[in-house]
């Protein structure tokens, strides 16, 4: 039993199975940034041992404005195709 919480416990650091509620790209990407100018606020202050912490924000970050790119690109993919479908 113990090591079936502690792989469940690892398992959960690196993979979000469950959200509590969808978001759109954009809400993610807001409070991704808003949580990142804290930290960043924070780093400047002294708190450097939140380097890491910092660099995982950016990295979500990107992960996601590329994701939010993606999603623009499809949706003009298919408003692009859809017209050629009807003729």
């Amino acid at each position: 039993m113990p090591t079936e919480h502690a792989a469940r416990a690892a398992a959960s650091e690196t993979v979000h199975i469950h959200r509590a509620l969808p978001e759109s790209t954009q809400s993610r990407i807001d409070r991704v940034r808003h949580a990142r100018a804290q930290i960043a606020k924070k780093i400047t202050d002294g708190d450097e041992w939140l380097l890491p912490l910092l660099q995982r924000l950016n990295t979500e970050l990107a992960r996601l404005e590329e994701t939010q790119n993606l999603l623009r690109q499809a949706a003009e993919i298919a408003n692009h195709a859809a017209p050629h479908r009807a003729a």
